[in-house]
């Protein structure tokens, strides 16, 4: 998914961003060596620190029995900083829920949120006026929290009064492409937490069971029950799991199937008939299914992401035009709108393309647009009609294996980075004019990252919600490192950046030719029939040698100079890579699953860097071996050959020893992709609209279809026959060939 609108946004924010951020390069906090992301609203720290440790004791005042906030202040001492409160001592840890304690706020919403700490020699007192706030201060104390030189621990004298700018803080999770386990469902909810992140939009596609058409779900998909016992823990950490509903676009997940054919608009899977009462159906179906999934929750998210061609359908009986189309997507939303009403649920929707802004003021106020665009004429009607809107931010748009966080060239230009423009998504929207209630940081699946790649996003963006006006993006990085691995974390921005360098490297290293794997497609943004043209991605071998003669042309190095020339340039920043994530695993105090993946993406990276160098070692073997051929030494001819043959061998053994550990990784976290569960087989259809680098291949080797495509087992096959040949023929033996192995 693209957002046009927000993309024009974040290109205008970043001289903006400099005027309104704070006047210090670094907040107070982080002066006295403290890191605490989102920043709070207000400091006021006196001379030194106290210290803490294990002898303190917790009491609670005013808050209810199994509150979560106790639990997670004594629980996340212990896990994050080897804290155990024993109680022995005089020093006390209050937390207490007191109305008023926070003030100055117009929005009660924010004040339920609101927190203030105040940490004094034997005594820290938590106080809130709600249970969410307490929630969120308990979050700052484990985050304040530093280990000392006596084998303590030390909190800065002060009190910190805070609440959020904004009410809803989304983070975006996409299962296009994926289904993470429930473990890893939970373990990322407690994270985001820790950030203060309190609502998640849980993007479904076909991984839910929908008990009204269980074709749509996938083999494995989630079930109610157990939709119902992760909302429950997510709302225990005032966290609402919002149901992410792909309609009436992007549907090709439902539309795939033939039963569901007869709904497609203008036959094209991408999109359901607008014009179709059944077709309707089937999708309030789907939002019935998910809200009894998710009990308790309050929002709900229609999508309309991407419909471009709304009342294109036969059935339909206004002429498709520009006007009409923007008239059915809002036919279409006042329907959902009605139906989401009555069930108590307030809708969200991508206001966007093909509606005209006009058309707005068809829409009811209490609606939330989940894009706050660049356009005026978009803010200026909701203002009219007291629409409010989510600032969206994209934690990533189509990059491959890593997200331009941090400054990069990326297909050609230099880019600031994704969390400098999430500095100033806030501000520039207020400053048009816009009324955001909240914030979304989408995580798009269609190039299938993991989800660890995310965080640093997801926290940015929640950052410049809670307090959009502070600090600057390189310390929302700094503290973003702290606090995400802790103390003694060292070069991760360095890991960041070489990470991204050997990602684009991977991206842009490719030759793209017209798909010989797919037809094309039905259209794309500008219409039906444009853009229809599908790309594959591969490098062509070396070409192989006449087998009489030996002759070749280097067309590998010809072709590839420069990526072989970058390949070379980067293997020493790719060994540093490795060096530093290896070290990490020791190093850091937390989160070391996600240096995990990091570790498999740099292995990939090194993969790619290896196959140019690899193959243009092997090139340079063959054309070694047809000069030896030229000058009769038949045997050297025959020893270089062996030598070719035998630099690709140990590539590709080198890539299934790659592959074979990064799908361990991967899958500690998520399902195998496409899997087959109690005999139902997933039904992988492609998207004839959408052509998603993680939707090439049913399984996880999405990554490794570049690879696939260059066919070297069966080059190497081809090479085998012509050594021995070309040795039969001259008399000369063959030694030290590897031979391919039956699995090859």
């Amino acid at each position: 998914m693209s957002k046009l609108r927000v993309s024009t946004l974040v290109i205008v924010t970043c001289a903006l961003y400099w005027v309104t951020s704070a006047s210090a390069f670094v907040t107070e906090l982080r002066q006295r060596g403290y890191a605490l992301i989102p920043a709070p609203q207000q400091v006021e720290l006196q001379a030194g620190d106290i210290s803490l440790d294990g002898s303190w004791g917790v009491t609670a005042e005013g808050v209810a029995d199994g509150d979560i906030a106790r639990q997670r202040l004594i629980e996340g001492a212990q896990e994050l900083h080897g804290l155990k409160f024993g109680g022995e001592g005089s020093g006390k840890v209050v937390l207490e829920i007191a109305a008023g304690t926070v003030t100055g706020v117009d929005d009660p919403a924010l004040l339920k949120q609101g927190y203030r700490l105040t940490i004094a020699p034997g005594r820290v007192e938590i106080t809130a006026n709600e249970a969410p706030g307490l929630f969120y201060g308990v979050q700052s104390f484990l985050q304040l929290l530093r280990s000392g030189a006596d084998g303590g621990y030390s909190l800065p004298v002060g009190t910190i009064t805070d609440w959020p700018d904004l009410q809803l803080r989304f983070v975006h999770w996409d299962t296009k492409h994926n289904q993470k386990r429930i473990s890893t469902l939970k373990r990322l909810i407690d994270w985001l937490a820790y950030f203060k992140v309190n609502m998640i939009g849980f993007e479904m596609e076909d991984k839910y069971e929908y008990p009204s058409h269980p074709i749509i779900g996938a083999p494995g998909a989630y079930t109610k029950e157990q939709m119902q016992e992760l909302t429950r823990y997510a709302l225990k950490r005032h966290m609402q799991l919002v149901p992410v509903i792909q309609s009436p676009a992007h549907m090709a997940y439902v539309l795939k199937h033939e039963q569901f054919a007869h709904l497609r608009a203008d036959g094209s899977n991408y999109q359901a008939c607008m014009c179709d009462p059944e077709a309707i159906e089937l999708i309030f179906d789907m939002y019935d299914d998910m809200i009894e999934a998710t009990p308790g929750v309050e929002y709900f998210h229609v999508s309309t992401d991407e419909v471009y061609y709304a009342g294109i359908c036969g059935k339909c009986d206004r002429e498709y035009n520009a006007e009409n189309r923007s008239q059915a997507w809002i036919d279409f939303a006042l329907k959902a709108h009605e139906f989401l009403k009555a069930r108590g649920r307030r809708m969200l929707a991508w206001v966007e393309y093909p509606l005209f802004a006009e058309h707005l003021l068809q829409l009811p106020p209490d609606l939330i647009d989940g894009v706050m665009g660049g356009e005026q004429d978009f803010l200026d009607m909701e203002a009219k009609v007291g629409i409010r809107q989510l600032a969206y931010s994209s934690t990533q748009g189509g990059e491959y294996l890593f997200p331009n966080h941090l400054p990069t060239v990326y297909r050609g230009r230099y880019t600031r980075g994704r969390v400098e423009g999430n500095a100033g998504t806030v501000v520039r929207g207020l400053e048009m004019g816009a009324n955001p209630i909240g914030s979304f940081a989408a995580a798009w699946d269609d190039s299938g990252l993991h989800e660890e790649t995310f965080w640093l996003g997801w926290v940015s963006v929640t950052q410049y919600a809670w307090t959009h006006k502070s600090p600057t993006p390189e310390q929302t990085v700094a503290d973003f490192m702290d606090a995400f691995y802790g103390p003694g974390h060292g070069d991760m921005v360095e890991v960041y950046n070489l990470l991204t360098e050997g990602a684009r490297f991977f991206e842009d290293g490719w030759e793209r030719i017209v798909s010989r794997e797919r037809d094309p497609g039905y259209g794309n943004s500008y219409g039906p029939g444009v853009g229809t043209t599908r790309r594959d991605q591969l490098l062509f071998p070396p070409s192989l040698p006449d087998p009489a003669s030996l002759s070749i042309e280097a067309t590998f190095e010809s072709k590839y100079a420069e990526q072989i020339e970058g390949a070379g340039e980067l293997r020493t920043n790719n060994d540093r890579l490795i060096a530093l994530l290896n070290r990490n695993m020791t190093k850091l105090q937390r989160n070391r699953y996600n240096q995990e993946v990091y570790l498999s993406i740099a292995q990939l990276e090194r993969h790619f860097i290896e196959t140019l160098l690899q193959l243009d070692r092997a090139e340079k073997s063959l054309l070694s071996a047809a000069a030896a051929a030229a000058e009769g030494k038949h045997g050297n001819a025959v020893a270089n050959l062996v030598g070719a043959n035998n630099t690709v061998a140990g590539l590709l053994e080198k890539r299934e020893w790659m592959w074979s550990n990064l799908k361990t990784v991967w899958e500690k976290s998520r399902y195998e992709k496409g899997r087959s569960v109690d005999g139902r087989d997933f039904v992988h259809v492609l998207d004839d609209v959408k052509d998603h680098w993680a939707d090439r291949r049913k399984g996880l080797d999405y990554m490794m279809a570049p690879f696939q495509r260059m066919e070297l087992p069966a080059w190497r096959d081809s090479l085998v026959k012509i050594i021995n040949v070309y040795a039969e023929s001259h008399g000369v033996p063959v030694q030290g060939l590897a031979v391919p192995r039956l699995e090859d």
